[in-house]
């Protein structure tokens, strides 16, 4: 399981080529991932400029209706690494690659069949917790608003339900143990996160934009540690 904590998007510069002005570039980093950036024209180009050369080993993207993505990061030497997205994930998607230092901008070009809309984006040094053990719980929740009356006639203001998971991740050190706590304390309950569970096979279980549902309880087992994570849709 891999997960972005600090999303180096929100500290920073955003602009882009062919603006709308009802959708700005600035979007992408907003909390909400549905209220979208989207182009006047397509193709377009976004450029991301952090605000102090950083390490990157990921990029994430999500609610969008792209058909494809480059993406180009640079250092203060120009090009570092091009990663390209031909076939995008249908929602949620992301690229892992080895740690890339000192990168102070990241161009990403994106190309869409009609208007291109990119609901959000995610760069910075994704964590790697330990793989949760092979048992866990897939569900969704369902926030959908329901009026039954006596007679059974029965109205609905549908919504659309969210994903919801619960792991269970088994005999960590004391060392790990910490390391995990303090990237839960960082955020807390609540702050969005881009998710990755199944890092290296998404036609298992494609990556999301999630947050943590509750606190980090560790139970001592032995010499280790064991805890659990629950973790739910964001929109």
């Amino acid at each position: 399981m891999k997960i972005l904590f600090d999303n180096l998007v929100k500290e920073a510069t955003l602009l882009t080529t062919g603006p709308n002005l009802n959708y700005p570039v600035t979007n992408l980093a907003h909390t909400f991932l549905q209220r979208r950036y989207q182009t006047a024209s397509i193709p377009a180009t976004i450029t991301v400029t952090f605000a102090a050369p950083s390490s990157v080993n990921c990029f994430f993207y999500g609610y969008h209706n792209l058909t494809a993505l480059v993406v180009r990061l640079y250092d203060a030497g120009g090009l570092k690494k091009t990663v390209t997205i031909a076939s995008p994930e249908s929602d949620a998607g992301a690229e892992h690659f080895d740690e890339e230092k000192l990168i102070l901008s990241v161009q990403v070009d994106i190309t869409a069949a009609a208007t291109g809309y990119l609901g959000g984006i995610g760069l910075g040094m994704c964590e790697l917790f330990p793989r949760p053990v092979a048992n866990f719980e897939e569900g969704l929740i369902d926030n959908s608003v329901i009026s039954v009356s006596a007679a059974g006639q029965t109205q609905q203001i549908y919504v659309e339900p969210l994903e919801s998971d619960i792991y269970t991740i088994r005999d960590v050190t004391r060392s790990e143990r910490a390391t995990i706590v303090a990237l839960f304390r960082s955020v807390g309950i609540g702050a969005p996160l881009w998710i990755d569970a199944f890092y290296d096979d998404h036609s298992y279980k494609a990556p999301y934009y999630g947050r943590f549902v509750q606190t980090i309880d560790t139970k001592k087992n032995g010499r280790r540690f064991d805890f659990g994570i629950e973790l739910r849709e964001s929109r």
